[in-house]
């Protein structure tokens, strides 16, 4: 049983799960309003917090999977600074302007970030892959202190789709490991944990860290074990993946791939879930 519910949890997270993907904030640069992945006003202080629940609770703002923090806000990023001026509904309707919500601390209409440290990041275009968050084509990025925004940092992304689908590349993986050595010593049950990169032809690049799964209990860790090396050696030797340039790096993955079930190499069965 223990291994059957191994195995299972292995196919489980084959591959990447996240939570759902949020909606992004808006942030006015000049004449463009482009998609902000930063959201400031939930590291606001306590005084701000209060005010932001007990009006979005009077408005009724209504919450989905994909914008738990039940508004969108809208900045502005002028000479430097950071402002809040208005916040919608995730739904795109009007809820109140900076100066409504926090009036003691409106200027103009608006309200100085200054209670927000930390890195925004914000772009323009199509997504060209999603990891916790879409990667759009176009990116700039730039750290924040107390609502002073510093020198900003510009990237051209893009994705390359050379890979195959992902129970190809179990196929792949699972026969090239067993290929690669004898196999009547191995476990009945085999998963290969890898954090990886992939480059333009889909080949990938480096491993930075890997585990084998022997059971439910067992696993190797350390990159000179024998098994460890063979799985890596399959790995590196016969998957292939898409894969994307982000702020000009290799977009990194974590997957775990069922190498061999009962015995034998991994074989996708249709009629599993």
């Amino acid at each position: 049983m223990k291994r059957i519910l191994f195995l299972l949890a292995a196919l489980w997270i084959t591959v990447p799960s996240f939570a759902t993907i949020q909606m992004s904030e808006r942030l006015i640069v000049g004449r463009d309003t482009l998609s902000m992945f930063a959201w400031p006003l939930e590291l606001a202080d306590s005084a701000m917090r209060v005010r932001l629940d007990e009006r979005l609770k009077e408005a009724d703002v209504p919450v989905n999977t994909a914008c738990w923090r039940g508004y969108v806000g809208c900045w502005r990023l002028e000479k430097g600074q950071l402002w809040l001026e208005r916040l919608y509904t995730c739904t795109d309707k009007p809820l109140f302007t900076a100066a409504e919500l926090f009036p003691e601390w409106a200027e103009g209409g608006r309200v100085r970030a200054s209670w927000f440290s930390g890195e925004i990041c914000y772009g323009r275009g199509e997504a060209i892959c999603y990891e916790r968050r879409a990667i759009l084509e176009e990116e700039w990025t730039a750290v924040v202190r107390s609502g002073q925004v510093g020198p900003v940092r510009h990237f051209r992304n893009r994705a390359y789709k050379r890979g195959v689908d992902m129970l190809e590349n179990q196929r792949r993986l699972s026969e090239a490991f067993d290929r690669l050595g004898p196999a009547d010593s191995l476990p009945p049950f085999l998963a290969f944990s890898v954090h990886f990169a992939a480059d333009s032809t889909g080949c990938p690049v480096r491993i930075l860290k890997s585990t084998l799964f022997l059971s439910s209990d067992t696993m190797l860790t350390d990159p000179s074990d024998p098994l460890v090396q063979r799985a890596r050696r399959a790995f590196m030797e016969s998957t292939r993946w898409d894969a994307c340039w982000v702020h000009e790096a290799w977009q990194e993955s974590v997957y775990v791939l069922p190498l061999r079930r009962d015995g034998a190499p991994w074989k996708f069965r249709k009629n599993m879930r």
